[in-house]
C-alpha cells in the first residue's frame, strides 16, 4: 500500500486562489505523520527575504500577499531561505507536528521539468539539513521522506510525490495519493502544565560563558528529563500501543456508541527521582561561581489524529514542552543585545523570555503558537501569524491567557536591583522582538550570571543568583 495523504478540504480554496498563468507560488506543507498516512493541516506561503536597506518600519508596513515568494523559474528558488522559513515555522507548531514537504502553485507540470524539479529536490534536502542541526526543535518528523505537491495554475490539478531528503540523487520521486478530505478529521486535543523547580550550579570555569550556552545546557538536562517521564492521562497508565480512541478514558468499562467525538484529555508528566547512593567516597565538591534556578510551569497543548496510539500522543506532548522551550529561549537570546560590564552589587538579573500563546486554525481544531515578550499584545502575533504562516487573523482569534505574565517581585528579592526588557517593533522573520540587556562581569572576582523569567501560572522562569567568589576578600 502505497503512501495516502488527507488535507484539509479548506486549505483547497487556498490553492486556488494562489494560481497563476506566469509564476510560481512556494511554500511549506505543514502536518502530521501516522503510519503510512499524513494528515495535512495548512500550507503556508514563504515570505519574500528583507531587502539589506529596509528598515524594520518598512518590513513591518510591507505585509501584502505580493509579499511572498513568487518567481518565475524555480532556477530563483533561494534554498537558505525557504529551509530558514522551515525553522521559524517548526517553532510555532505544537508537539507531533512538522514541515513535511514543499508546495508549488504555477503552470505546467513541474515533475516533467528536470531542472526545476532537481532545483526543489535540493529545496526539501536544505531544509532537511537545516531543521536536523537543532535536535530540541524535532522538526525532523518521522520520516526521512519529504512531501512535494504542485498545484497546476491552468488545470487546477494537482500532483504529490514523496522524495527522500537524505540524497540529492536524481529521483522521479514516488507517487502519493493527495486527497482533499470533505469530512474533517477528528483530533484530539491533550493538555498538560509542566512544572519545574530545579537549580543548577555553575562552574567557576563556565561563569564566563556566554548566556546562550549556559541556556543550551539547562535544555539538554531539562530535555532528558522530560523524555524519561513517565505519563498518566486521565488518571491512567494505558499501553503505549492501544489506539487513543480505543481507550475507556471515562472509566465506566465500555465505549459509547456511536458518532465518535474528539477528545480533550489532561496528562501529567512525573518526572524520575533521582536519588544518591549515600556513599561520602561518591561525592565531589566542585567550586561555583554562580547558579541558575528554574521556576515555574509551562503550558502544554497538543493535538493527535484518529489513528494515533497513545504512544503517539505522549511523544507528542513531550515534544512540545521541550520545542515550546527551546524555541522561547531561543528567542530570548536572539534578542539580547551586546552585554554590558555589570558591578559586583548586580547580585541578581531576571530576563523575560516571551510567553504562548495560541491560535486556532479556520479550518481544523489544531492550534498554533506565537511568542509574545513581556509588553506585546496580540497584535504582534498576528503580524507573525500573516508573514510565517500566511494567515490573516483578528486579535480576538488569538488565545491569549494560556500563558499570564509575571510580576518579577515575586521571584526576586525587592533590596535588588534588577533589568527588565525592553520591547522593539517585530522583524521579518527574525521575530526579534524583544530588546533585553544583560549584566555580565567577566572578571574571576565578579561572577555575575544571567537568568531568565518566563511567565508564572503557565511560564518558565529563570533567575540567575550570582556567588562572588572571593570579591568580599578583596574589598
Amino acid at each position: 500500500m502505497g503512501r495516502q495523504v488527507l488535507a484539509e478540504e479548506g486549505i483547497l480554496p487556498n490553492l486556488q486562489a494562489l494560481a497563476k498563468p506566469d509564476c510560481y507560488e512556494v511554500g511549506l506543507i505543514i502536518g502530521q505523520t501516522s503510519g503510512q498516512r499524513d494528515y495535512v493541516i495548512h500550507l503556508a506561503r514563504t515570505p519574500r527575504p528583507a531587502n539589506k536597506d529596509e528598515t524594520e518600519d518598512t518590513q513591518d508596513e510591507r505585509k501584502r500577499p505580493s509579499d511572498h515568494v513568487v518567481i518565475k523559474s524555480f532556477k530563483d528558488l533561494q534554498e537558505h531561505w525557504i529551509a530558514e522559513h522551515a525553522k521559524h515555522v517548526t517553532r510555532m507548531l505544537p508537539g507531533g507536528f512538522s514541515v513535511m514537504g514543499v508546495f508549488t502553485v504555477g503552470p505546467g507540470d513541474v515533475f516533467a521539468d528536470s531542472l526545476g524539479l532537481k532545483q526543489l529536490r535540493q529545496v526539501l534536502v536544505r531544509i532537511k539539513k537545516h531543521l536536523s542541526t537543532n535536535h530540541f526543535l524535532f522538526g525532523d518528523g518521522c520520516s526521512v521522506d519529504k512531501l512535494l505537491l504542485h498545484f497546476d495554475s491552468k488545470t487546477h490539478k494537482h500532483t504529490c510525490r514523496l522524495f527522500s531528503a537524505d540524497s540529492t540523487t536524481p529521483s522521479s520521486g514516488t507517487s502519493v495519493d493527495w486527497k482533499f478530505q470533505t469530512a474533517p478529521a477528528r483530533w484530539h486535543q491533550i493538555e498538560c502544565q509542566y512544572e519545574l523547580d530545579q537549580f543548577f550550579p555553575v562552574t567557576e570555569g563556565k561563569v564566563a560563558q556566554p548566556i546562550k550556552k549556559s541556556l543550551q545546557e539547562i535544555l539538554q538536562t531539562v530535555e532528558e528529563s522530560v523524555q524519561a517521564s513517565a505519563c498518566i492521562i486521565e488518571g491512567q497508565a494505558p499501553d503505549l500501543s492501544d489506539g487513543i480512541e480505543a481507550v475507556d478514558w471515562t472509566g465506566t468499562g465500555h465505549k459509547a456508541k456511536g458518532k465518535k467525538e474528539p477528545l480533550t484529555l489532561s496528562a501529567v508528566l512525573y518526572q524520575p527521582c533521582k536519588l544518591g547512593t549515600g556513599d561520602e567516597e561518591e561525592m565531589q565538591l566542585l567550586p561555583c561561581g554562580a547558579s541558575m534556578e528554574v521556576y515555574g510551569t509551562l503550558a502544554s497543548r497538543v493535538f493527535v489524529n484518529e489513528k494515533a496510539t497513545v504512544g503517539d500522543a505522549v511523544q507528542a506532548l513531550k515534544e512540545d514542552i521541550i520545542r515550546s522551550l527551546a524555541a522561547r529561549l531561543e528567542l530570548h537570546w536572539d534578542s539580547l543585545i551586546e552585554e554590558e560590564q555589570g558591578s559586583p552589587e548586580e547580585r541578581v538579573t531576571l530576563h523575560e523570555p516571551p510567553r504562548r500563546v495560541l491560535v486556532p486554525l479556520p479550518h481544523c481544531r489544531v492550534a498554533l503558537s506565537d511568542y509574545l515578550f513581556p509588553g506585546e499584545g496580540p497584535s504582534e502575533a498576528l503580524v507573525s501569524l500573516q508573514e510565517l504562516l500566511d494567515l490573516d487573523m483578528s486579535e480576538d482569534d488569538v488565545q491569549k491567557d494560556l500563558e499570564l505574565q509575571a510580576d518579577p517581585e515575586d521571584f526576586c528579592p525587592p533590596e535588588v536591583e534588577r533589568e527588565s526588557s525592553d520591547v522593539a517593533s517585530s522583524a521579518p522573520l527574525s521575530k526579534n522582538r524583544g530588546k533585553a540587556s544583560s549584566s555580565q562581569q567577566h572578571q574571576q572576582q565578579t561572577n555575575v550570571l544571567l537568568a531568565g523569567l518566563i511567565v508564572a501560572a503557565a511560564v518558565l522562569i529563570l533567575s540567575v543568583t550570582a556567588q562572588l567568589t572571593g570579591w568580599f576578600d578583596r574589598t
